[in-house]
């Protein structure tokens, strides 16, 4: 069979009316912030629509960081088309997010499918479940609202997601056609204090997403949450690093921390330069902080490919071309192994003990600082 894809400014008249009578709520895409016409790519035999992907331009934190994603949120495909589009759908949308300078894809779906084009799992599972009576004898007062987030509080949420940023991963600002329920907590004074994603579930409170001013207003939303749903325990999606985690963790909660499984977030480096050049911050704050400080030289990171460096120049750090010799030398690095350091999946000598990637043992302090592990939680973007 003969396919074709089409981006939603190339669309006919007639295709537009065909998606209208079929699925008008796919349009509602278009009105996310940073929408574009690369948002939605559709898959058509002759008129007929057979299937569509919906990719949105999304920013996450990586170490107090903001980067950059492309966000593959949706994929449907008509029941006798191969399975095989999804990706080619994916891939033609990470490419016209790269010319965007986006060169890091974000998808959920199975390994087995996305592994062989550089996918990889960056996302672990994450659940503290708490049961105590309340986390502090004394909240702090104040008043709590449920409703949608609107505009104003998007703003804000993402503005306290960047001022307390986690050592791992947060998101910025995720976008969704519909708006959602937030559980807000406000100060005496009207400050907004902490706010979650959170829905109520057989007795329980399960928050998948939640910003805070400090770990008081973390204690109070816990607090909140079970006071106002009227629930017996909170099952926190968050990471182990977030502060409502840990406030919840020294009040006696119980965490399970699982690899990703088969079926979960995966993450693709499209182009090495950009990838790198979107983590510069991250790797000047690291190198800053270590014993490397004051180093000058070159670490050169080798795929099958391409090749990029990054020139350390006292703390000062910059993305040049690869064809320079380096003083440091990542090499052979597979592509999947390139996403997950990227997200301080894996480290870099647990990746290299995989044989993901090949470097000498005395490059391995420098290429650690450069890469931790961070234990990343991404929460499920598909909607």
């Amino acid at each position: 069979m003969l396919y074709t894809m089409h981006f939603w400014d190339e669309l006919s008249t007639l295709q537009l009316a065909c998606i209208d009578s079929r699925t008008p709520q796919l349009h509602q895409w278009l009105a996310v912030d940073r929408a574009r016409p690369s948002t939605i790519l559709t898959l058509w035999q002759a008129d007929a629509l057979c299937g569509y992907s919906v990719m949105t331009h999304d920013r996450i934190s990586i170490a107090g960081t903001v980067v950059d994603v492309a966000t593959i949120r949706i994929q449907q495909l008509e029941q006798d088309v191969a399975a095989e589009y999804a990706v080619e759908l994916a891939m033609t949308q990470a490419g016209a997010a790269l010319e965007e300078g986006i060169g890091i894809v974000l998808v959920h779906g199975h390994v087995s499918v996305w592994s062989p084009f550089g996918f990889a799992p960056i996302s672990f599972d994450v659940r503290t479940t708490w049961t105590g009576s309340r986390l502090f004898s004394q909240p702090q007062p104040g008043t709590t609202v449920v409703g949608l987030g609107d505009a104003v509080l998007q703003r804000h949420i993402a503005d306290m997601a960047r001022a307390r940023p986690t050592p791992a991963i947060d998101i910025v600002d995720w976008d969704y056609p519909v708006a959602q329920n937030w559980f807000q907590l406000y100060s005496r004074e009207g400050q907004l204090r902490a706010a979650a994603h959170a829905e109520f579930n057989n007795q329980m409170v399960v928050c998948r997403q939640a910003v805070v001013t400090d770990d008081a207003a973390a204690g109070d939303l816990v607090d909140a949450l079970c006071a106002t749903y009227g629930a017996a325990a909170v099952d926190l999606r968050t990471g182990p690093t977030h502060p409502v985690t840990r406030m919840a963790l020294f009040s006696g909660a119980n965490m399970s921390l699982h690899i990703a499984q088969p079926d979960s977030v995966l993450a693709g480096i499209i182009d090495l330069p950009t990838m790198l050049t979107a983590l510069v911050p991250v790797f000047r704050a690291r190198i800053a902080a270590s014993l490397y400080r004051d180093w000058v030289g070159g670490v050169r990171i080798e795929i099958s490919d391409e090749r990029a460096m990054i020139m350390c120049n006292a703390s000062d750090v910059s993305i040049i071309d690869g064809t320079r010799e380096a003083v440091v030398r990542i090499r052979s690095v597979e592509l999947s192994a390139l996403a997950q350091l990227c997200f301080g999946y894996r480290s870099v000598s647990a990746l290299r003990r995989a044989g993901l990637l090949a470097c000498d043992d005395t490059e391995l302090p420098l290429c650690e600082i450069l890469f931790p592990a961070l234990t990343p939680v991404i929460p499920e973007f598909r909607r």
